[in-house]
C-alpha cells in the first residue's frame, strides 16, 4: 500500500470512528490487534470514548461497529500486500479533528491472553489520565 492511501484509509478510518462516536465525545481511542487466521484478518479490538458530560468526564468501551472493523481490517491487509503488516494499531481523534496513529509490529498480547499494561491496563486507567491532564470538570 502506498503512503498516500495509507493515509487516505486511515482518514477513512478515523471518519468513521467519528459517525460511531458517543455523544459529547472529547477524544476517542480505538486499539486494533491484529492476526491472521486462516487466511483472514482477525482483529481484537477497543474503542473507548471520552465524553464530557457536563459536570464531570465519563469514559467508556462503545460498540462494534462492522464498517470500521472492515476499514481497519483492509488496512491491515493493504499494509501487509506493502510487506508492513502490522499487529497492532492506536488511532486517537479529539474532538478538534485532530488525529494521531502508531502502529506496532510486536506480538499482539492482549490477543495472545497475556493483557499487559500497554495492550488493556492503559484503557482500564484512560479516565484518571485524562482527568489528570483536563482537569475534573469538562471547560475549566
Amino acid at each position: 500500500m502506498e503512503a498516500t492511501a495509507q493515509q487516505e484509509q486511515v482518514r477513512a478510518i478515523a471518519e468513521r470512528f467519528v459517525q460511531i462516536a458517543p455523544d459529547g465525545w472529547a477524544r476517542l481511542v480505538g486499539n486494533w490487534e491484529a492476526t491472521v487466521v486462516d487466511g483472514e484478518v482477525s482483529l481484537n479490538w477497543i474503542t473507548l470514548g471520552v465524553v464530557d458530560l457536563g459536570d464531570r468526564w465519563g469514559a467508556g468501551q462503545f460498540g462494534f461497529d462492522e464498517q470500521l472493523y472492515d476499514l481497519v481490517a483492509e488496512l491491515n491487509e493493504g499494509m501487509a500486500q506493502a510487506g508492513e503488516r502490522w499487529t497492532v494499531l492506536d488511532l486517537e481523534v479529539d474532538r478538534d479533528g485532530a488525529f494521531r496513529t502508531r502502529f506496532g509490529y510486536g506480538p499482539p498480547t492482549r490477543t495472545l491472553g497475556r493483557p499487559d499494561e500497554e495492550s488493556l491496563g492503559r484503557f482500564e486507567k484512560y479516565l484518571d489520565t485524562w482527568v489528570a491532564e483536563h482537569g475534573p470538570v469538562p471547560g475549566r
